[in-house]
């Protein structure tokens, strides 16, 4: 077995991305424990152990950010590095924009304004990593993905936006991410801070759903679904900006990540629940 450096909470188990990430940590025999975000347990944490606090809400469960300033708080009393998985819908839906971590046109609807209250909360912790993701999708919620899937179904004739872009971004992927940072935050004091990072091509609904398509009609027959483009068109009900993964790549060494590979292990991987 692995000897961990590191004791990692995963605050949000239940949640796509906890899911995703406590099945990696498991596979390499890493320590963690699996909570959920309204459990609001108290923890008894050894220091010798290196607790380190994995925060990731989902966006498709609102009520999820009620419960981060109780582990925000418990992590700075007993002096825990927090890792807190925020999303680029803080920012403000400009066309062509690509987001630094430095920009601060922000967005001004409720989400964005918790989002930021959150992240300002978590900067409270001397040691802290905020991680703002792109259009987040896994098939297990009510993301966008989830939605196209249905509407295809249910629907037959779709019409999609073919202008406004987004960065799809997979589940498992932002996991894969996230144990990166923490493997690297466990061993050095010069990591702290805020970093995008989103699935590599931003494209239009209207591209994205022609990409769901192709690969959900490998499992069933889809061929009568006709998809339409329209501007306005079915779009994400939660925005998120393009993201700029730069400072992410140089800092910790983590390569683009390309959606459409995700999107066929997510839609392989939905399948075979179904099945």
């Amino acid at each position: 077995m692995a000897i961990s450096s590191f004791h990692s909470f995963i605050i949000g188990a239940n949640r796509p991305v906890g899911h995703f990430l406590t099945r990696s940590l498991a596979s390499q025999d890493l320590m963690y424990k699996g909570i959920g975000l309204e459990s609001r347990e108290r923890l008894a944490l050894a220091a010798a152990s290196k607790p380190f606090f994995v925060l990731v809400p989902s966006l498709f469960h609102p009520d999820d950010y009620a419960h981060i300033p109780f582990w925000l708080e418990q992590a700075e009393e007993q002096d825990v590095p927090v890792l807190l998985l925020s999303s680029m819908a803080i920012f403000r839906a400009r066309p062509d924009a690509v987001y630094q971590e430095t920009d601060e046109n922000y967005a001004e609807h409720p989400l964005a304004l918790d989002l930021l209250a959150l992240e300002a909360l978590t900067r409270n912790n001397r040691r802290h990593i905020i991680l703002r993701i792109g259009q987040g999708f896994s098939l297990m919620a009510d993301d966008f993905a989830n939605r196209l899937l249905t509407a295809i179904r249910d629907e037959h004739t779709l019409s999609l936006d073919m202008q406004r872009k987004f960065s799809p971004t997979p589940a498992d992927d932002i996991a894969e991410v996230i144990l990166a940072m923490l493997k690297q935050a466990a061993c050095s004091d010069h990591l702290w801070g805020t970093y995008h990072f989103c699935g590599v091509e931003p494209i239009s609904s209207y591209a994205f759903a022609e990409a769901l398509l192709a690969e959900a009609g490998q499992y069933e027959n889809l061929s009568g679904v006709e998809l339409k483009s329209q501007e306005g068109g079915l779009m994400p009900a939660v925005w998120a900006p393009v993201a700029d993964n730069t400072l992410l790549f140089h800092t910790f060494g983590i390569k683009p990540k390309a959606w459409r590979k995700g999107l066929s292990r997510l839609i392989r991987r939905y399948y075979r629940a179904e099945g």
